[in-house]
């Protein structure tokens, strides 16, 4: 009898000879692997991966958003609340923004533009992918601030991107949003939109209103840039209603696109709760939102939990409220609320006309539309709430109750609240006891991931010499460098 390898080894010689040089027949063909890219469909996914980098069960650690930002606690575990290191994810190069280039692309070639135009006119496809490759970037660098972005996406072409400044990729930035919202055709809308439906009108409210927010986080470091992309952002039309809200809808019944945080009670053991600093804020103002954000404790009142302490009693503490993670639960980017903070900010900054008259009347348009959209408004409820000593309007103290009903409203959108309150400081937040970064304060930006201090050291060593190091929690953006 034969032995097995040896009869191995001549079926594999057998098999060699028996195909011509480089003829596989379809051993390497996929059946599965679609011919040509399916824009729409990749639209779709994207779209999916734009809704975690708010709230999402991926490896971006979104938990760390409402924990920097205060709007939640920890109970059992102490991990992103005493702040470990956070790095960035490099899914977002190799997924959305990878994703991104290929619809870019595709629309961009002769000789696929015409298939592509399937899933809607090239144009609109163009302008959607570059309003949200926009989103992308600007989320990362206001978390990491230089990254690469030129010379990023180029594949095998380059392995060692270059980070580019925080202040190029805004300049650059506002030109893509500007550009991407005037591409629009007037074709036919883009399949598979599930943002929008593929409604040109939304997606330049969405362009011009990331403008507006860029542009206001520039008041700290280039006032005269940052007041001129305000205006013309605001010239050209954002968010101003709550039915233009940037919303993403997650499904009822569908484990595979639901709310993270209906995800995180399905699996996790540790329930988050809502922070003191919160429920504090909250209940001295007579807040409407409360009951919503957070439930009873088990004594059937409100108490928020304190950083850094280990909490096994979940009872005893106001959870993440029940109607805040369904699986269907929205998840909100830009709003008519965090628009009217923002106007009544810049009349305070004399960046668009206005009297303290006017910064009021935008201030309280805040609150209600926060209210209105969290569906907890009534009229007798914001009457009360706006009465309320903490809430009452003083041009004295306008830009600390901006800033901190701001934060209020921005409720789970953690990484807006953060960013928010870098720039302005507002409400003053206090770090807990523990915190585990070089100062013992609050995170100012996330590090960049430790490979690439050895696989891209010329361009990383760079980037760290530029936030004036080391690369920490702790180090500064261009843009909260004041």
């Amino acid at each position: 009898m034969k032995h097995p390898f040896i009869t191995c080894i001549l079926l594999l010689i057998l098999t060699l000879y028996s195909c011509k040089p480089g003829d596989f027949g379809d051993i390497n063909t996929n059946p599965n692997m679609p011919k040509r890219p399916y824009t729409g469909y990749l639209i779709t996914n994207i779209l999916r991966d734009m809704a975690s980098t708010i709230v999402g069960s991926s490896g971006n650690l979104m938990r760390e958003a409402p924990l920097y930002s205060q709007h939640l606690a920890e109970m059992t575990y102490q991990r992103e609340g005493v702040y470990v290191r956070g790095n960035w994810d490099y899914g977002y190069y190799q997924g959305a923004l990878n994703d991104l280039q290929v619809v870019i692309t595709t629309n961009s070639d002769p000789a696929k533009k015409l298939e592509a135009s399937s899933f809607g006119s090239n144009a609109n496809q163009l302008a959607i992918a570059r309003i949200i490759r926009a989103y992308f970037f600007l989320h990362m660098t206001d978390r990491w601030g230089d990254i690469p972005y030129k010379d990023a996406l180029k594949g095998s072409d380059n392995l060692t991107p270059a980070y580019d400044k925080q202040q190029d990729i805004y300049t650059d930035l506002f030109k893509e949003l500007k550009e991407a919202a005037t591409q629009f055709d007037g074709g036919a809308n883009v399949k598979g939109d599930i943002l929008f439906g593929g409604d040109p009108t939304r997606w330049k409210k969405f362009a011009n209103t990331m403008r507006l927010v860029m542009g206001l986080r520039l008041s700290k470091i280039d006032a005269v840039k940052g007041k001129a992309a305000f205006n013309a952002a605001l010239a050209d039309g954002v968010i101003l209603d709550n039915k233009d809200n940037v919303v993403y809808n997650y499904l009822a019944g569908d484990q595979n696109n639901e709310n993270y945080w209906s995800f995180s009670w399905r699996v996790d053991n540790n329930p988050y709760a809502l922070s003191a600093t919160l429920v504090n804020n909250l209940q001295a103002n007579n807040d409407p939102r409360l009951p919503k954000f957070g439930d009873k404790a088990g004594d059937g009142l409100y108490h928020g939990q304190a950083y850094g302490v280990i909490n096994t009693n979940f009872s005893s503490m106001s959870l993440l409220g029940a109607a805040m993670r369904k699986p269907e639960s929205p998840v909100y980017f830009y709003t008519a609320a965090e628009v009217q903070f923002a106007l009544a900010e810049a009349v305070k900054l004399n960046w668009i006309p206005g009297t303290d008259a006017d910064a009021e009347l935008y201030y309280l348009a805040g609150i209600k539309a926060s209210m209105q959209q969290f569906g907890v408004y009534t009229d007798a409820a914001y009457a009360a709430c706006i009465a309320s000593p903490g809430v009452v309007y003083s041009p004295a103290k306008a830009l600390e109750l901006i800033g901190t009903q701001k934060w209020v409203a921005l409720f789970l959108n953690g990484w807006e609240a953060w960013y928010e309150w870098r720039r302005t400081g507002f409400p003053k937040l206090l770090p807990p006891a523990n915190a585990q970064t070089r100062d013992g304060q609050i995170p100012r930006r996330h590090g960049y991931p430790s490979r690439e201090a050895l696989l891209n050291k010329q361009h990383y060593d760079e980037a760290v010499q530029r936030i004036g190091g080391p690369d920490d929690l702790s180090s500064r953006v261009w843009w909260d460098s004041h």
